[in-house]
């Protein structure tokens, strides 16, 4: 009983002393200028105020799909750091006719406003676009990733990316045997073809997706529609919806 009242007190000073500091560092900033204030927020409180703030999302976010969305995803895609218009819906459109997708019942969608850029500190945008992707990975939603090779890179290193070598057909593999992109998966050394160098699509370049970079699309591990994946990058070779693909 001694003991436990020893601890008890100590604990209850911790606490005092504790709550007497951040009565005593309020009471400093109150006639403080606002550069100093801003700098004490982003020193203490910022780093939990963007997980509560990304939590919060993220629930809304999963909430707001369950209850509007179609029955199902048949498809869908994160575009990465791109340079065409996020609110044309022309290639998802297409690539539903192309593949034959009642999109009354089924979502195909292309999500063009993710971004990434590799950071010590990333800014709230890119982490909540993190958090976005990995809670949708979660679900088997996601099934193409296209971004630049730092976004590959990322995602590989989740391990959140097939082996292409893996997944592809034997038609399209040696069709692009020579567009492999390679990255480390995992903690380890092993370096592994995740993705493939999409940079002369006609259907990428059509919408505007990637000028003047190069894009790499990557197929998510867990994908609940690989083969609409596969469907999409024979797709987005077409020269036009009416031609024959460039592909086998």
């Amino acid at each position: 009983m001694v003991i436990f009242m020893e601890v008890y007190n100590k604990n209850r000073d911790q606490n005092k002393s504790m709550h007497d500091e951040i009565r005593e560092q309020n009471a400093k900033l109150k006639g403080a200028p606002l550069r100093e204030k801003l700098s004490y927020f982003r020193e203490y409180y910022l780093k939990g105020t963007l997980i509560a703030a990304a939590a919060v999302i993220l629930v809304a976010y999963l909430v707001h799909a369950m209850l509007t969305g179609p029955s199902d995803t048949a498809f869908a895609a994160f575009f990465y750091n791109d340079t065409g218009d996020s609110s044309n819906t022309g290639l998802a459109d297409g690539f539903a006719e192309y593949a034959g997708i009642d999109t009354r019942e089924h979502e195909v969608y292309i999500d063009a406003t993710m971004n990434y850029y590799e950071s010590e500190n990333p800014n709230f945008d890119i982490y909540m676009g993190l958090e976005k992707a990995m809670a949708v990975i979660s679900t088997g939603e996601l099934d193409v990733i296209v971004g630049d090779t730092a976004t590959a890179d990322y995602f590989a290193r989740a391990e959140c990316l097939h082996d292409i070598t893996q997944v592809l057909p034997p038609d399209l593999l040696e069709a692009f045997k020579d567009k492999l992109y390679y990255a480390r998966v995992g903690e380890g050394a092993l370096e592994l073809p995740v993705g493939i160098y999409v940079t002369d699509s006609p259907k990428l370049n059509e919408y505007y997706y990637y000028v003047n970079r190069e894009p790499v699309l990557c197929f998510v591990v867990n994908s609940n529609s690989m083969e609409n994946a596969i469907a999409f990058l024979r797709y987005i070779y077409l020269e036009d919806s009416t031609a024959a693909p460039i592909l086998p």
